[in-house]
This record gives structure tokens, sequence and C-alpha cells, in this order.
């Protein structure tokens, strides 16, 4: 399918996440500065990424995604804007800890994460089912993250009212990062949050 959203012409196959409320959420509340390294954990279309690097061009981009649709079509949409991402198809970290020199990497983490308390299976269901709290993968996510986030770093995550906030905090809590409800919006029964967090 082809579509223009916020001035960037994306294609997105039928295997792949089609930027949705919590893309746009994620979007507009990051900040990014110059020569900051961002990575984006489930880039999917790869609009977010292309919007910041739209928005802030001066920063340099990484993106992961679990399917290798998305990867390539995080790409693919690159070269259309006429834009530059490193895209690597990767579960969670894996490519970035491979490397010594992504280790503690990055200025920003970015993950519209799979928050919904779903176990469905399949590609382009592993974009929203987190698992029966909707936090199956956000567990090895936060578990992970000071391995390649700078100690100033800043990381942005997406999650639903339907994740299971009370165990999400706990493992902010136990991984040692500060947080903050940065913005939220509804979604038809559901509230779709944005945390900030940074390490203590």
């Amino acid at each position: 399918m082809k579509k223009s959203v916020d001035g960037l012409n994306l294609v997105i196959p039928d295997n792949v996440y089609d930027p949705a409320e919590d893309s746009f959420l994620l979007a507009e509340n990051v900040t990014v500065q110059p020569n900051h390294k961002v990575l984006e954990v489930g880039s999917g279309s790869g609009y977010v990424s292309l919007y910041l690097a739209q928005k802030f061009p001066l920063a340099e981009y990484f993106c992961l995604d679990v399917n290798f649709s998305a990867a390539i079509t995080t790409h693919q949409n690159a070269l259309r804007n006429k834009m530059n991402l490193h895209v690597y198809s990767s579960n969670i970290f894996t490519a970035m800890l491979s490397r010594d020199n992504f280790k503690q990497f990055f200025d920003i983490v970015i993950f519209n994460s799979p928050y919904l308390p779903y176990a469905d299976e399949g590609m382009l269901e592993k974009a929203w089912s987190g698992g029966r709290d909707g936090l199956e993968v956000i567990i090895p996510f936060m578990e992970n993250l000071s391995k390649v986030l700078k100690s100033t770093g800043v990381v942005y995550l997406v999650v639903s009212t339907k994740t299971n906030l009370s165990k999400l905090i706990e493992l902010f809590n136990s991984n040692n990062y500060l947080y903050k409800l940065l913005d939220k919006v509804s979604e038809g029964k559901e509230e779709i949050i944005l945390y900030q967090l940074t390490m203590q």
C-alpha cells in the first residue's frame, strides 16, 4: 500500500505494521539533538525514524525490526525519501550487542512496543502481541537497555492501559530507571501511553 504521511512517501506491505496513533504519539514527542545517535527498536515501516530524521536531520538513526520484511520496508522507505537510516533485522538488541562499538552507544532509544496482552502468532502480529501481561517483549528490552544506552541517555516507550502497568512500573524500578508519563492519547476503549525513561 502506498501512502503519504507527514510529507513522507511510504510503501507498506500487508505484513508490516502501518503507522497508527501509537506511532504518531511517539514521533511527535521525541526531541533529538545534533549528533545524537538514535535507535528505534521495532521500526516497522520506518515512519517514526523517518519523521525524526526529517525534523532533526543532524542526528544519526539506527533501526531494528525482528520482521525481516519490516527491516527491508524501513530501508526502502528511507531510500524513497532520500534519507539515510542504518537498518538491521534483529531480535531486540542482538545486532547491537554483537558489536563492541554499539555498547552504551545511543543517546536515545525509542520503542513502540508490542504492548497488547495477547499471544498472537505471525510476523505482523509480533508488532502488537505482548503475551499475557503485554510485557513479554518489554521485559527483555528493559533488561538489556543499559547495554546499549548511554548513562545520560533517554528512552521513549509506548504502552497501553491494557498492558499490566503495575508490573511495568516494577520493571522500571528493578532496572533502575526513573520514569515519567510524557503523553497519552485515547484509542477506543484504551489509552496509549508514552513513558520517558532515564537512568538513575
